[in-house]
This record gives C-alpha cells, sequence and structure tokens, in this order.
C-alpha cells in the first residue's frame, strides 16, 4: 500500500490526522526509504559478519558514529573477489530497505569492495615481509655509492618537480656533472615503464649512479615503487642507485631494496655528489698542509745542514767550506721552488701513465691475436684436409681386407656353408646323425640334402 506521510504543524489537531494500521505506517516507511535511499554507496568496518550456510551473508556496517544492519544475498555475493571478515574496511553499495517483521531498516548490499588503502597496505607489508625473508633488504648485498660519479642517470618524469629538484641541487653544488634523465611515467601502474627506463641506464652504460625520483603521495599514488618486479630488477640492478621517492614519512619497497634510501628527491641529489665549495676548501686546506708540511721539512733540514756546517768550519779550511755552504743555500733554494710546483710533475707522469697503459691495452693485444689466427686459419684449413684424407686411403684399404676374408669370397671359391636341422653350422660330422636333414649354402643358391651315412675326420 502506497500513501502519503502527513507531518502535523504545531497548529493542527492530532484528530484531523488519517487513522493508520500499523502495518499500513510500516509499508509507508519502507515506501518512502526505498524511494529516497534507492542507490547508496557507504564506507565502513565490517562487524558481527556471518555467511548462513554458505548462501546470503549478514553483517553490520560500522564507524566512530553508529551502525547499520546490512544483507548481502547469494545472487551478488557470488561476484565478490574477496572474503570478507570483521574489521576490513569496505564500499558498500546497494538500497536501504524496511524489514517490515520487526520494523527496522537494512541496507541491502548489491555490490561490496575493499577500500584501496586498505587492501593496498595489505600488499605492502606482505610483499615486504616476503622480500625482507629472501635477503633482498640485506645491507651486505647493498653497494657504496661513488665517491665522486663522472655521470648521473636520472629515472623520473620530465614534467615532474621531483627531476627539477634534482636537477637544481646537484648544478648548484656541482656544476660540471654531466645528468641524463630517462623519463618514464611515475604515476598510477606505470612499473613496467620505470622498469624499461632502468633497463634503457643499464644497456647504454653511461652512468656510474642512478637517481631513481618521484615526489610525495599516498599509498595508491606510490604504488608503482610497491610493485615487486620493480623491486627484483631494482635489487639485481648493475649500478649503485639511491631511491628518492616521496617525503620524509613515505616509505616504498623500492626504498628498501636500493642501495640508498634518500628521504626526498632533494636529499637524494644532495648524497650523490659533496659541494663544489666544499670540495675547493678541502683541496685549498690540503694544499697549505703540504705547503707547511715541505716548508717545517726544508728549515729542518736547513738546520741540520748548518749545524754540519759548523763543524766542518771548525775542522777544516774555512774558504772551501762557505763555497758548500754556498751551494747548499742554492740547493736549498731550488729544492722549495721545486716542491711548490709539485703539481705539474704530478701532471706528467699522469701522462706518462696513461701512455703505458694504452701501449698494454687489450685492444693491442686484440689486434696481435687476429693476426695470428688470420695467419693460422689457412694452415688449419689443409691440415684438416690433409688429414681427411689420410683417413679415407686408411678405411679404403681396411675395406678391402675386410671384403678378402669374407664369407661371401669363400662361398665364390667353391666352398659352402652346411648348416643342421637347427640351423646350426655344421663343423664336425660325427655330430650329425645319418638320415637328418641338412642345407649347403653356396655362392649362388642353398641345397636341401639328407645325410645317408657319415665319416669321421680320421
Amino acid at each position: 500500500m502506497r500513501g502519503e506521510v502527513v507531518n502535523l504543524g504545531a497548529g493542527e489537531r492530532t484528530e484531523n490526522a488519517p487513522l493508520l494500521q500499523v502495518g499500513q505506517l510500516v509499508q509507508l516507511i519502507a515506501a518512502r526509504l526505498r524511494d529516497e535511499f534507492a542507490a547508496v554507496r557507504v564506507e565502513g568496518e565490517i562487524a558481527d559478519f556471518s555467511h548462513y550456510r554458505g548462501r546470503h551473508m549478514y553483517f553490520k556496517l560500522k564507524d566512530e558514529d553508529a551502525l547499520i544492519q546490512c544483507a548481502m544475498f547469494s545472487a551478488a555475493n557470488r561476484r565478490l573477489n574477496f572474503k570478507p571478515a570483521d574489521g576490513q574496511r569496505v564500499i558498500a553499495t546497494g538500497q536501504v530497505q524496511a524489514y517490515t517483521p520487526r520494523s527496522s531498516y537494512q541496507l541491502i548490499v548489491s555490490d561490496m569492495r575493499e577500500t584501496g588503502v586498505g587492501k593496498l597496505l595489505q600488499q605492502f607489508e606482505a610483499l615486504k615481509r616476503k622480500l625482507k625473508e629472501e635477503g633482498l633488504f640485506d645491507e651486505e648485498r647493498k653497494r657504496p655509492l661513488p665517491l665522486l660519479p663522472s655521470r648521473v642517470g636520472l629515472v623520473s618524469s620530465r614534467e615532474s618537480a621531483a627531476a627539477r629538484d634534482v636537477v637544481t641541487v646537484l648544478r648548484n653544488r656541482f656544476p660540471a656533472l654531466p645528468v641524463v634523465l630517462y623519463h618514464t611515467q611515475v604515476q598510477g601502474a606505470a612499473a613496467e615503464q620505470v622498469v624499461s627506463a632502468l633497463r634503457a641506464v643499464a644497456e647504454h652504460n653511461a652512468c656510474d649512479l642512478v637517481i631513481l625520483a618521484r615526489g610525495g603521495g599516498d599509498l595508491e599514488d606510490l604504488a608503482t615503487f610497491n610493485d615487486e618486479h620493480l623491486a627484483r630488477f631494482i635489487a639485481a640492478f648493475p649500478i649503485p642507485l639511491i631511491s628518492g621517492v616521496g617525503h620524509e614519512t613515505d616509505y616504498t619497497i623500492a626504498d628498501f631494496v636500493a642501495d640508498r634510501r634518500a628521504a626526498t628527491p632533494s636529499q637524494a641529489a644532495e648524497l650523490v655528489t659533496p659541494d663544489a665549495a666544499d670540495w675547493l676548501r678541502r683541496v685549498e686546506r690540503a694544499g697549505n698542509s703540504i705547503e707547511q708540511a715541505t716548508a717545517s721539512l726544508l728549515s729542518g733540514q736547513a738546520r741540520s745542514l748548518n749545524q754540519l756546517l759548523g763543524r766542518l768550519t771548525r775542522a777544516g779550511p774555512p774558504a772551501r767550506l762557505l763555497q758548500c755552504g754556498q751551494r747548499l743555500d742554492e740547493l736549498h733554494q731550488r729544492l722549495r721552488g721545486a716542491a711548490l710546483r709539485l703539481p705539474v710533475p704530478g701532471a706528467q707522469s699522469m701522462t706518462q701513465l696513461r701512455a703505458r697503459l694504452l701501449a698494454g691495452s687489450p685492444m693491442n693485444a686484440a689486434r696481435s691475436h687476429r693476426a695470428r689466427l688470420k695467419w693460422l686459419a689457412p694452415r688449419l684449413g689443409t691440415a684438416a684436409h690433409n688429414l681427411v684424407t689420410a683417413s679415407n686411403r686408411r678405411l679404403d684399404v681396411a675395406h678391402s681386407a675386410l671384403r678378402g676374408l669374407g664369407p661371401e669370397n669363400t662361398l665364390n671359391r667353391g666352398y659352402a656353408i652346411v648348416t643342421g636341422p637347427q640351423g646350426q653350422v655344421l663343423t664336425d660330422a660325427a655330430g650329425v646323425a645319418a638320415g637328418s636333414e641338412i642345407r649347403a649354402q653356396l655362392a649362388r643358391g642353398t641345397l636341401h640334402a639328407r645325410v645317408r651315412r657319415t665319416a669321421g675326420s680320421d
């Protein structure tokens, strides 16, 4: 029964309200619920779940403020791709209906899904445990970063703020360091694209350090970097890799398997290389230390020489000693000047070492081996041909000898092969009884005969 619900104003008399039976009122409420809440989506936590006889599901959805009774009948729950349980957070879609026997209402669920964050978090923790047990997070397998890389590979999206931050920090700290960007999508289900970009870095073999960078986000935004295939690819990656994904509080599976984790993309850039100004200060301090140490050494040697000069002056001719002292002063000045010019001989030594290294290059050895191989190849072919020819001759001789000894030639000379009733070859007449059937195989054809009598071999 459908009817109209009458709201009573403050001045209206209750006597004017229509008189309804209980069933009629409940039906009116049920109709209003069906109309007003024909399709709703509700997020909440499952409580008091039961799967009645493997068919219909009954449970409550609750949050901090309230709960609602729910029913999901077998025609709908057969489409579920997960097993509901108490404590799960879900999004239920359905219609609010009244249960007239008890005058209560409930949500009739037609579809239900796990909330994304809860499901992703479960997958994240499960994969984290799995890879940790396999040893992919162990510090022993991680490689140290190069002190000063010659070229840095940046795997990120060219449109992302993370890529711009990394490039900006590297340029400010060490402007001469080359950076190669390998573009990839980093949002959504992009794990395979990231793997392809990393594979390109490895195949080019032009970088000795790689930064994997992306800005922050929630668990769904960072799902790409929680992919198992990507994690295993990073673990086996041949180049040291820094994971600079997310913000300080964001952790991904890629962080755990990478050789180094940075809290932000900018910090990853700071870990890649030291500050150029700081390095210049270090070099300057080292130069001052070397100069001071050289001056101290020369001063000490000069004092020793002066002491020896004084002893010689007292013990020998003064003129000779004065000349030696003057010569020592000249040598002292030349030694001091040479010490201050140490970088030039060092560069010359480096050039000489480079020339020696090039002289012993594997390319030179390869060219030498290639020439020897070119000389040996024709000789190998000739030797192989001669060996085959000699083997063929020996084979022909052996074949001729075998034919000469074969039974066919013996039969051609008038001999025969005689066999008994059982097919056995006869070699002794005493073993054959009179009347036995025998066969004699000739060079051409076979004779069947009967033994009339036998004579011994004596």
